[in-house]
């Protein structure tokens, strides 16, 4: 066996650098990028390979709009917690609060984008009846309820009766001419959700979100991170509120007294 190594051929298409250039799919981050397009023109560029049009990037910077905060949410409060034991590393902070992206919450978009790929690949001719459709959606569904699991993009534990953020991100992505198949999918899920299960469930932000990531080009997989690049923006505004108005002292007050050991009567 020879002792010569042998080079490992890897590369990726997503960026380049050497020492006096950046480049992202191809394009100079100094002289292309950096004052020319928005972030989120940028994100989607080197996640698609591909530069958005106008309108996609309006859709998606709303997306990443409707995601960025929802309070005081476990993963704000583990971003605080983390960042009031450990300052010196906001990033694990940060981390911290990222990492309770699930199919819960925050995450859930991703099995709402799988779902309507799904639907979309079984309505691939794209000349399917209405009926024909319908009963598409209802294969899917009965699956998902039959195996005791949630439909996904549907329902919201605080926004009982109709996630505000779902209908404005729908008009947006309309207003744009984005609103295409996905759209019309996602609205057939919900219909029909209903009609199996007999009980309300409205559209929530992260459902809504999956149909235009997906009408923009970004396929299901990746969908989670997008959830994940909007709620960094609003970790960061936790841990910033935890500098100036630290709550984490009073929540460990409050976990010790729940653990604290009571002497026997």
């Amino acid at each position: 066996m020879s002792g010569r190594s042998v080079p490992l051929e890897i590369g990726t298409a997503v960026g380049a650098a050497d020492e006096h250039h950046v480049q992202v799919r191809g394009l100079d981050l100094v002289d292309d990028l950096i004052g020319e397009l928005t972030y989120t023109e940028v994100a989607l560029l080197a996640v698609t390979g591909r530069r958005p049009t106008p309108a996609e990037t309006k859709v998606v910077d709303a997306v990443l709009v409707s995601l960025l905060d929802h309070g005081l949410t476990p993963s704000a409060l583990a971003a605080r917690l983390t960042f009031w034991s450990a300052p010196e590393a906001i990033q694990g902070a940060v981390a911290a609060g990222l990492l309770g992206a699930g199919s819960v919450l925050l995450g859930s978009m991703e099995g709402c984008g799988r779902l309507l790929t799904d639907l979309a690949d079984d309505l691939a001719d794209g000349v399917a009846t209405g009926a024909e459709a319908r009963d598409a959606v209802d294969t899917r569904l009965r699956a998902i309820v039959d195996a005791g699991g949630r439909i996904p993009g549907l329902g919201h534990s605080l926004h009982r009766d109709g996630d505000p953020r779902a209908g404005k991100l729908l008009a947006v992505a309309r207003d744009q001419g984005v609103a295409a198949r996905h759209v019309e999918h996602l609205e057939l899920v919900v219909e029909r959700a209903a009609a199996l299960t007999g009980k309300a469930l409205p559209l929530n932000a992260t459902g809504a979100a999956a149909a235009l990531l997906l009408e923009v080009g970004v396929p299901w997989r990746l969908h989670r991170g997008f959830a994940l690049m909007s709620r960094t923006a609003g970790l960061v505004a936790h841990v910033g509120e935890e500098l100036e108005s630290p709550i984490a002292p009073a929540v460990r007050a409050a976990l010790r007294a729940a653990s604290r050991i009571e002497p026997e009567v």
